[in-house]
């Protein structure tokens, strides 16, 4: 395949902050491999995330790439106040009190944002501050205090994320700042809204209804960070059009020892339903301050690729890391190398509404892609879900998602092994034997393939049916 872009088949999803939000550096990271930004709204619209949004498309379309916009929701997320020096020393086995109030932090009192916290937990319920290395243990409640013991001490910095595991709940999951948030994501039409604290699958259904109202609906990512989540796994992952294994609050919420098998587990879930699957947090937290990963680091990076995701994602290391460029690139080596090993094809056994007749020829055509060694399958596709669903199945070759609409391209850069190009000169044929042809003109022109190679063609018959797949032919370019 000529010069093909397609080397790496897993995708690079990577947060941009401060260490990247500079046009010269927010280049270098794209250029790099970056396929799908993600914004992080947990503290805030600000002018800057306005501005990133056209930024990063006009940076993209200078690079000649495609790349994919994901904006996070902030989610309900309970956190403490403002401490007094900055930082604080909580001692273990010493008495803390919560409170509403607003007040400085100091060993003996911390505020936090949580109005109704004495409503949450009870008496012998653990909270976590930050990370997990600090926990108190509920003691007693009076009005909006909340008195707990220490149990694991440490330094605690001001506004840190708190965790009640279980309290799903007991507390509203998509609140105004999310609504506001989402508001935003719509008014500039990014590809992807990722959900906090999703629960089940009303939690999905409530904001896409909010969005339809916005007039712009996005993919929804469902985070899975809570142990209900965990447990409704099937039925959020039916719903959801991607799924995120948020590791950090999932690593509190469910005992260390079983995120292994808990990642392993949502990956697999995934695969299955043909839904693409980001795997998130702390992959190469080191590099926030070092230019070189950790052997660990490598391993969980590599593993997670065998495991199946669709995609890696960077937090803080390009957030707010010293060497964010050099993180991509150690990402996408890592990812190169573990790809490989001989791609396992997955057993793909999508919901039984979900269009029986596409999938069935998504599974012949990489069958017979596969048989007939062909350099690469051809999507030309309305949706996106015509090479989303041929990729599910990890062809051998590249995908190429000939997009007519750059909205339905941003949407394939987050699917494993597709390769999205904008093909806004690819009008429906009226009979699926000029589809394939001018599919197959568009790939050369494009130096995607070389005159003479075989390649499959996928796609939907000439009928405005978005999303059909109901064709598959064996050309030669």
């Amino acid at each position: 395949m000529a010069n093909s872009p397609a080397a790496r088949r897993t995708k690079i999803v990577a947060t941009i902050g401060p260490a990247t939000q500079e046009p010269e550096v927010l280049t270098e990271v794209l250029r790099a491999g970056v396929d799908v930004t993600r914004l992080n709204l947990a503290h805030g619209l600000t002018h800057t995330q306005r501005e990133l949004v056209p930024s990063i498309r006009a940076i993209a379309a200078e690079l000649g790439r495609v790349v994919g916009i994901l904006a996070d929701l902030p989610g309900p997320k309970m956190r403490t106040g403002p401490i007094e020096e900055g930082v604080v020393s909580i001692e273990e086995g010493h008495r803390l009190l919560l409170t509403h109030e607003d007040v400085p932090g100091t060993a003996e009192r911390v505020s936090t944002t949580v109005d109704g916290l004495a409503k949450i937990v009870g008496p012998g319920d653990e909270i976590f501050f930050g990370d997990g290395s600090i926990v108190v243990t509920v003691v007693s409640s009076h009005g909006s205090e909340v008195v707990t013991e220490v149990k694991r001490g440490g330094l605690l910095r001001s506004r840190k994320g708190m965790h009640v595991p279980g309290s799903e709940r007991k507390v509203e999951a998509f609140t105004q700042d999310d609504r506001d948030a989402l508001e935003f994501a719509c008014s500039f039409g990014v590809d992807f809204v990722g959900l906090s604290f999703v629960r089940d699958a009303d939690d999905i259904r409530r904001a896409r209804k909010y969005a339809a109202a916005h007039r712009h609906i996005p993919s929804f990512v469902a985070k899975i960070e809570t142990r209900a989540a965990v447990d409704n796994l099937a039925e959020i992952v039916r719903e959801a059009d991607a799924v995120m294994v948020a590791r950090g609050d999932l690593g509190i919420q469910m005992p260390l020892r079983n995120m292994p098998l808990l990642q392993k587990e949502i990956i697999s879930t995934c695969n299955r339903a043909g839904k693409p699957v980001i795997t998130a947090t702390e992959m190469l937290e080191s590099m926030t301050q070092s230019p070189l990963p950790t052997r660990a680091e490598v391993s969980d990076v590599a593993n997670a690729v065998i495991d199946g995701t669709d995609a890696v994602m960077l937090s803080g290391e390009t957030a707010v890391g010293e060497y964010p460029v050099e993180t991509v690139k150690a990402m996408a080596d890592i990812a190169v190398s573990a790809e490989t090993l001989e791609a396992q094809q997955v057993e793909v056994t999508p919901a039984l509404d979900d269009d029986p007749v596409s999938w069935a020829i998504a599974r012949a055509a990489v069958h017979a892609a596969e048989d007939l060694n062909v350099s690469a399958i051809l999507c030309p596709t309305r949706s996106g879900a015509t090479a989303r669903r041929v990729a599910a199945f990890r062809p051998r070759m590249p995908v190429l998602g000939l997009a007519h609409r750059e909205e339905t391209a941003g949407l394939l850069a987050l699917i494993w092994g597709v390769v999205p190009f904008v093909a806004p000169f690819l009008p429906e044929g009226k009979v699926a034997t000029e589809a394939v042809e001018r599919a197959v003109a568009v790939a050369r022109r494009a130096n995607l393939v070389h005159s003479g190679e075989l390649v499959a063609v996928v796609a939907g018959g000439p009928e405005p049916r978005a999303g059909s797949t109901d064709f598959v032919r064996i050309v030669a370019a």
